[in-house]
């Protein structure tokens, strides 16, 4: 009996028996690192995309914090020289329900006319940036005799001259009406509203209709009275208050008024608004009186070699009948009302020297002369005494551009930063 050996050769490469669990086991290991690694690189952009959404919303909230105090700071000009004003207080941004973060800002004075301002914005998820400004006040130079927000009307022979060669200029930033050929207007007559074509009234050259709009800056008494108190002497103003009480600039009380009773030649009415009133030739006091209320000044102190040295500052309407003859008190300032002025009936001998302001509207209906510029803000006609702008019946401004009330400018950035 034979017998056969078969001998069998395996290659080891052929025979996977035995790598399959630990090759399956390897790619467990690295298909888990993989999901690790996408997972954490996925969390990571997720916080990354967070903190730049809070980031971005938190300096959106800043800037409007920014945009929030320079409109306060330009219609406030009292705040401009004052320390450590909080400005916002934590203002909320979104609607109800969805707030998107909150605004806080201060300023804090950094020089004359120079405030620092700082903006924090904060988010609600908890993001927060601060935005700093240096901010400085200009102060406020106009080129025009006239210079009104709202429709001007001037008619008769109402003449609008320049001295020393410039600025007896007129402008509106809405229309303006020329009736009567006597219209005297020796500088550009323009208008960013509608402008006459067929005028007859003599007018200089570039006048006409234009594209821009002047800036009008605001008229608020009280601004003028913190002025007057930080730049005059205490016993050269006078504060005329809607109760009666008459102060001087310290706020000291210097007397109380009942209905009836006078002041300096001014008489006191009680009511709201109170009513002050000068009626005589004499008994006039030099200074600067801010009036809570009305005032009409129906006398003719004052004289040519003797003036009477007044600034007149109320938060209503200014009206002025008499014949007075009167220079400022208060740098290049004259009468300033929180409403409106109207001035008529005046003989042809009352010159008037400085600003003549009105938060609303102005009328100048008599033959005076004045020396300064003409400004309506024409912020509203609440007061209606004066509804529209006008000049008649044979005022002349003189202006030559050297008027510098204390009335404020642009805003301008010196610089900023985070």
């Amino acid at each position: 009996m034979k017998w056969k050996i078969m001998i069998t050769r395996r290659h080891p490469i052929r025979d996977d028996r035995g790598l399959i669990l630990p090759l399956t086991l390897l790619i467990m290991v690295i298909l888990s690192a993989l999901a690790f690694a996408i997972l954490s690189i996925g969390g990571s952009e997720t916080q990354i995309a967070s903190n730049h959404l809070g980031s971005i919303q938190a300096d959106f909230l800043a800037e409007a914090g920014l945009e929030h105090a320079f409109n306060t700071l330009r219609t406030t000009p009292a705040l401009m020289p004052n320390a450590n004003a909080h400005i916002a207080d934590n203002i909320s941004l979104g609607q109800a329900g969805s707030v998107i973060g909150t605004y806080d800002v201060w300023s804090q004075a950094a020089g004359a006319d120079t405030v620092r301002v700082v903006s924090t914005g904060t988010t609600a998820i908890r993001g927060s940036q601060k935005i700093r400004r240096a901010i400085m006040s200009t102060f406020f130079h106009s080129d025009h005799a006239l210079l009104t927000n709202g429709p001007l009307a001037i008619s008769g022979n109402t003449g609008v001259l320049q001295t020393g060669g410039q600025c007896g200029n007129v402008h509106t930033n809405d229309d303006l009406e020329l009736n009567g050929s006597a219209i005297d207007i020796v500088g550009a007559a323009t208008a960013s509203g509608a402008y006459p074509q067929n005028s007859n009234a003599d007018v200089g050259p570039g006048s006409g209709h234009v594209l821009f709009t002047k800036k009008i800056p605001v008229i608020n008494p009280t601004d003028f009275l913190n002025i007057a108190i930080a730049t005059l002497p205490a016993n050269q103003v006078f504060q005329m208050m809607e109760n009666g009480d008459v102060l001087n600039g310290s706020s000291t009380p210097l007397q109380h008024l009942n209905s009836g009773d006078s002041y300096n030649g001014w008489s006191f009415s009680a009511g709201t608004p109170a009513q002050w009133q000068f009626s005589g030739t004499s008994g006039h006091v030099n200074g600067t009186y801010y009036f809570e209320g009305n005032v009409r000044l129906s006398g003719s102190p004052g004289s040519t070699a003797n003036p009477w040295v007044v600034t007149l500052i109320a938060t209503g309407n200014i009206i002025i009948t008499g014949g007075p003859t009167v220079q400022t008190s208060m740098t290049d300032t004259l009468f300033i009302a929180g409403l409106d002025i109207d001035i008529h009936g005046n003989p042809g001998s009352t010159v008037f020297n400085g600003l003549i302001g009105a938060h609303e509207q102005f009328n100048l209906g008599g033959n005076m002369t004045v020396n300064g510029f003409v400004l309506a803000e024409d912020a509203g006609s609440a007061s209606g005494l004066v509804t529209s702008n006008t000049a008649s019946d044979g005022p002349t401004i003189n202006y030559n551009c050297g008027s510098n009330p204390p009335l404020r400018g642009p805003l301008q950035i010196l610089s900023w930063g985070l």
